[in-house]
């Protein structure tokens, strides 16, 4: 659509947002429309403003429109401040609106400072101010009217995380253009400081104030969360920032958090805001809040390391100051540890490498959070969960050793769930007491570890929460046995856990995560040096064989990827695990659950642990080389209802057909299935991995005709005449010829042809696309649109393989004058016609009730499709230019600005609206 009529629509549109009691239905349409908008404006050049005329004139209109007694409905609103911020943006139309008065008309009319605005207007009202921040006209103008001042009151309110979020940085972005300007820095800070200045933080409270001074204190925790916000968003920008120094300077700020933080430890003030570590543990531990004690070693490892990024110093300490914050938050893990555990070798090289990386003032600490802890009735479990999430949360800047002091913590702790290493029952003495991680300071203390007794049972939470931990930080790291000696037991600590039989099932779902985890990335040295037994192999074979038959379909499911990580390591990297797939029965197991199991997800990752072993020779000779695989699957694919085992079923007869060896009639069953699966399946990755079986039917009989890593070399042996033949342009092409007919015999080429017009998904038609590309590149690599004559071939001109039959149509199957017409025509189409839909027009040219019927004739219409009509395709269509057009389109049709604009005004003409909702 032209500039100039998608103008004329949009003012049309414009003109029925000015209706009265207009509302529109849907607030998606605005959003589309903005965007367009946006879009628009930002192609546009100076010398075409027309654009920017049609609402610079209809925002002047509404507002003369508009006033304070008869007001818009939300969603116009809503779309005119976003209007007006959009494009009063740049300076220059920002100055033709000033001229109007429109900013002030506008505050007029939606009152910004009624408290009882809609969160969603608000929220547009504070996005309108943030561009106009962008350049300083917009600032003066913020400035002088005063509405910044209804920013911090949102801020000091916290409505909702949105508009708290939105507020916070319209303020510190307002402050860091302006930061230069003492005096307005000075106003906006005072004005956002204010409850902490004249705050007298009393916390001898009448119960009848109690209500507001509740209140209060939650301005007090905004305020706080606002200021820490700024100086996230200013401090660390770089080295200059004045913002930071000018809170300190102004309003003494250090002193009066402390002083706040005194008076008021019951609330969790100081969640987003520390300027000591001893000063804020030591009053932390003094109320026992542990949870909130390692919230503040979290954020004083995020700020650290902020400062690092932005500043490089050497500090005199000889200590690292990221040990000193994760051995905070490890400790209440470490209390956790059972008496019979200290003992254990690695547990005390543990301990030692602790008192190595931290300096004495953290360890005194250290010392007082053990005490309070053994001596306080504190929910240790959950103090134990929390700090493990909150580990997690800062994974992605931890240093790699402070990962291993991490990894090392969770590895002992599970390793104390174990009951083979436990006595059981017995307290620990005051002389052992000791030994549960720390030196005694405190020798009459008698501490149990909440681990004695039966913990799997007892503490699932921290269970969880330990497993998921560790199969995080395996994940994240990777981990080797050289830098943490711990990450060889991981294998047979999970194993542990899954032989508990009253383990939950989500725990043995993430216990078998940890298995294939460890599995991965951690096999034991003799493994590395490929020696044949390993007695943690050996050991849970039988752990698995049990859990595949666990009532629960997750657990199942979960044991399945286990195997699966085990044969894809046993092809190459540890061979000795094919003998223990073997020993275990797993595969003969595999193939009972891919056909019987009730649940599809199992079904999917049954065939999916088939698929890996079926490629490696000792698996095949020795087991499924007994079964009738092709047989088995395509039964399986045919009666199969769920789309993702569909799939895996595709990808098993993929690898059978490229790994193993066939009779020709097997391969044409195949054949028969794969087309079906390309063409009519109603699951679109179905289909793609279909394709990628035609893509290897492809490079196979390429191969057979002398191909070699992607192209012919100038000599190969013929097996037919038992010599050398060289390999010249003009065979080179016979070769081709001959591949191309039996591509096209065999339904390959139609099935390209159709896929790459299947107009039920896109992801399709770019898969068949890079297929079909990708051999037009090959056959131009040799010259081959040169001539499509055909040639006569030698006795010897090429490899045939066992397959190869040459093409001789049956006289039942040779096409009428029509039916070849008919082929032609879906050529026709599909070179010619950029919209057209094959298959419904196959299917109209095949109209039945029968819908095998219908199948049959399309398929005996892909085996019409000759070499000579796929070439025709390849070389006169351009396959690129039509992908790229249909994902335009696909893109484009639903969400175009014309389409957006048509969607409006038709929904008003249909009458699809609501009258006014004032607000």
């Amino acid at each position: 659509m032209a500039t100039f009529e998608i103008d004329k629509r949009l003012l049309e549109v414009l003109e029925v947002f000015l209706l009265p009691n207009y509302n529109i239905t849907s607030v998606t349409y605005v959003d589309l429309l903005l965007t367009h908008i946006r879009e628009n404006i930002r192609k546009q050049s100076l010398k075409d403003q027309q654009h920017s005329e049609v609402l610079q004139k209809w925002v002047i209109q509404a507002l003369n429109t508009w006033d304070s007694n008869c007001k818009p409905s939300r969603p116009v609103i809503i779309f005119t401040l976003k209007l007006v911020g959009l494009v009063a943006s740049n300076e220059l139309d920002f100055h033709r609106w000033q001229c109007h008065d429109v900013y002030n008309k506008l505050c007029t009319i939606i009152q910004p400072s009624n408290e009882d605005l809609p969160a969603s207007i608000k929220i547009a009202y504070i996005q309108m101010l943030s561009d106009l921040i962008k350049h300083r006209s917009g600032r003066e103008w913020i400035f002088e009217s005063g509405v910044w001042k209804d920013i911090v009151k949102c801020a000091h309110r916290n409505y909702t995380m949105y508009i708290t979020h939105e507020s916070q940085k319209f303020l510190w972005t307002l402050l860091s253009h302006e930061q230069q300007n003492i005096n307005i820095c000075t106003e906006i800070i005072s004005a956002i400081t204010d409850p902490l200045i004249n705050n007298t933080f009393n916390p001898q409270i009448h119960q009848t104030l109690e209500e507001s001074y509740l209140d209060e204190n939650k301005l007090l925790c905004t305020t706080l969360d606002l200021v820490t916000s700024i100086f996230e968003n200013t401090l660390f920008v770089s080295m200059d920032s004045k913002i930071p120094e000018l809170f300190e300077e102004l309003f003494n700020l250090e002193m009066r958090v402390k002083a706040l933080f005194e008076a008021c430890i019951d609330n969790d003030v100081w969640q987003k805001f520390s300027y000591g570590m001893c000063y804020i543990s030591m009053m932390l531990l003094s109320k026992k809040y542990i949870v909130e004690l390692i919230k503040t070693n979290k954020f004083l490892m995020i700020y650290w390391k902020k400062l690092r990024m932005l500043c490089e110093f050497t500090l005199p300490e000889q200590h690292k100051f990221e040990h000193q914050a994760i051995v905070l938050m490890i400790l209440p893990l470490c209390i956790c540890v059972r008496k019979d555990h200290v003992h254990h070798e690695l547990f005390d090289m543990f301990i030692n490498k602790i008192f190595d990386v931290t300096c004495m003032p953290v360890q005194r600490l250290l010392y007082n959070v053990r005490d309070v802890i053994w001596k306080s009735d504190l929910p240790l479990e959950h103090i134990c969960k929390v700090s493990i999430d909150l580990l997690l949360e800062i994974i992605n800047i931890m240093d790699r050793d402070v990962a291993v002091i991490t990894f090392q913590t969770l590895c002992h702790i599970l390793k104390n769930y174990l009951p083979d290493l436990r006595d059981g029952t017995k307290n620990c003495s005051s002389s052992e007491s000791s030994k549960t991680g720390l030196p005694d300071n405190s020798r009459k203390i008698i501490y149990k570890s909440i681990l004695e007794g039966d913990p799997i049972v007892d503490n699932p939470i921290l269970l969880a929460s330990l497993l998921n931990g560790l199969a995080i930080m395996t994940e994240k790291f990777k981990l080797k046995w050289q830098e943490c000696v711990e990450t060889i037991c991981l294998l047979s600590l999970a194993q542990g856990i899954l032989n508990h039989p009253g383990i939950l099932p989500m725990l043995c779902v993430k216990a078998l995560k940890v298995c294939k985890l460890a599995i991965q990335n951690f096999m034991p040295p003799n493994l590395a040096l490929l020696i044949d037994s390993d007695s943690h192999m050996n050991e849970i074979g039988p752990t698995l064989y049990k859990r595949l038959h666990d009532p629960n379909w997750e657990v199942r499911d979960s044991v399945l990827e286990v195997l699966n990580t085990i044969a894809i390591i046993s092809e190459d990297k540890y061979p000795a695990f094919q003998d223990f797939l073997l020993s275990n029965q797993f595969l003969q197991l595999a193939i009972d659950i891919a056909l019987t199991d009730g649940e599809s997800y199992v079904r999917a990752s049954a065939l999916i642990f088939i698929s890996s072993t079926v490629r490696i020779n000792k698996l095949w000779d020795e087991k499924l080389s007994f079964f009738d695989f092709p047989d088995i699957i395509i039964k399986l694919f045919n009666k199969e209802t769920e789309g993702i085992v569909r799939r895996e079923a595709v990808v098993l007869i993929k690898e059978l057909y490229i790994y193993r060896k066939w009779l020709k009639s097997t391969i044409n069953y195949i054949l028969e299935v794969m087309s079906v699966a390309a063409i009519f399946d109603l699951h679109w990755e179905v289909k793609i991995s279909a394709l990628e079986f035609w893509k290897h039917f492809i490079k196979s009989h390429l191969s057979d005709q002398g191909m070699l890593d992607g192209s012919f070399p100038n000599v190969t042996f013929s097996k037919e005449q038992r010599k050398i033949v060289a390999l010249d342009e003009n065979e080179i092409k016979r070769r081709l010829n001959k591949a191309l007919d039996e591509l096209a015999r065999q339904n390959c080429l139609g099935v390209l042809l159709v896929t790459l017009k299947d107009d039920s998904d896109f992801e399709v038609c770019k898969a068949s696309a890079m297929i079909i590309n990708k051999l037009k590149t090959f056959l131009l690599k040799y010259k081959f649109h040169d001539s499509l004559l055909e040639v006569s071939l030698p006795k010897d001109s090429a490899v045939i393989d066992n397959s190869y039959v040459k093409h001789i149509l049956d006289t039942s199957v040779i096409q009428s004058k029509e039916e070849a017409t008919n082929s032609h025509n879906i050529i026709d189409e599909i070179v010619n016609t950029n919209d057209a839909m094959l298959l419904a027009t196959v299917y109209n040219n095949s109209q039945g009730k029968d819908y095998e019927n219908t199948e049959k004739k399309m398929l005996k219409y892909i085996s019409h499709i000759t070499k000579q009509d796929f070439l025709d395709v390849i070389f006169n269509f351009d396959i690129d230019a039509y992908i790229e057009e249909k994902s335009r389109w696909l893109k484009g049709y639903t969400n175009s600005f014309e389409s957006v604009l048509d969607d409006i005004l038709t929904m008003h003409k249909q009458g699809d609206v609501n009258s006014m909702d004032c607000y």
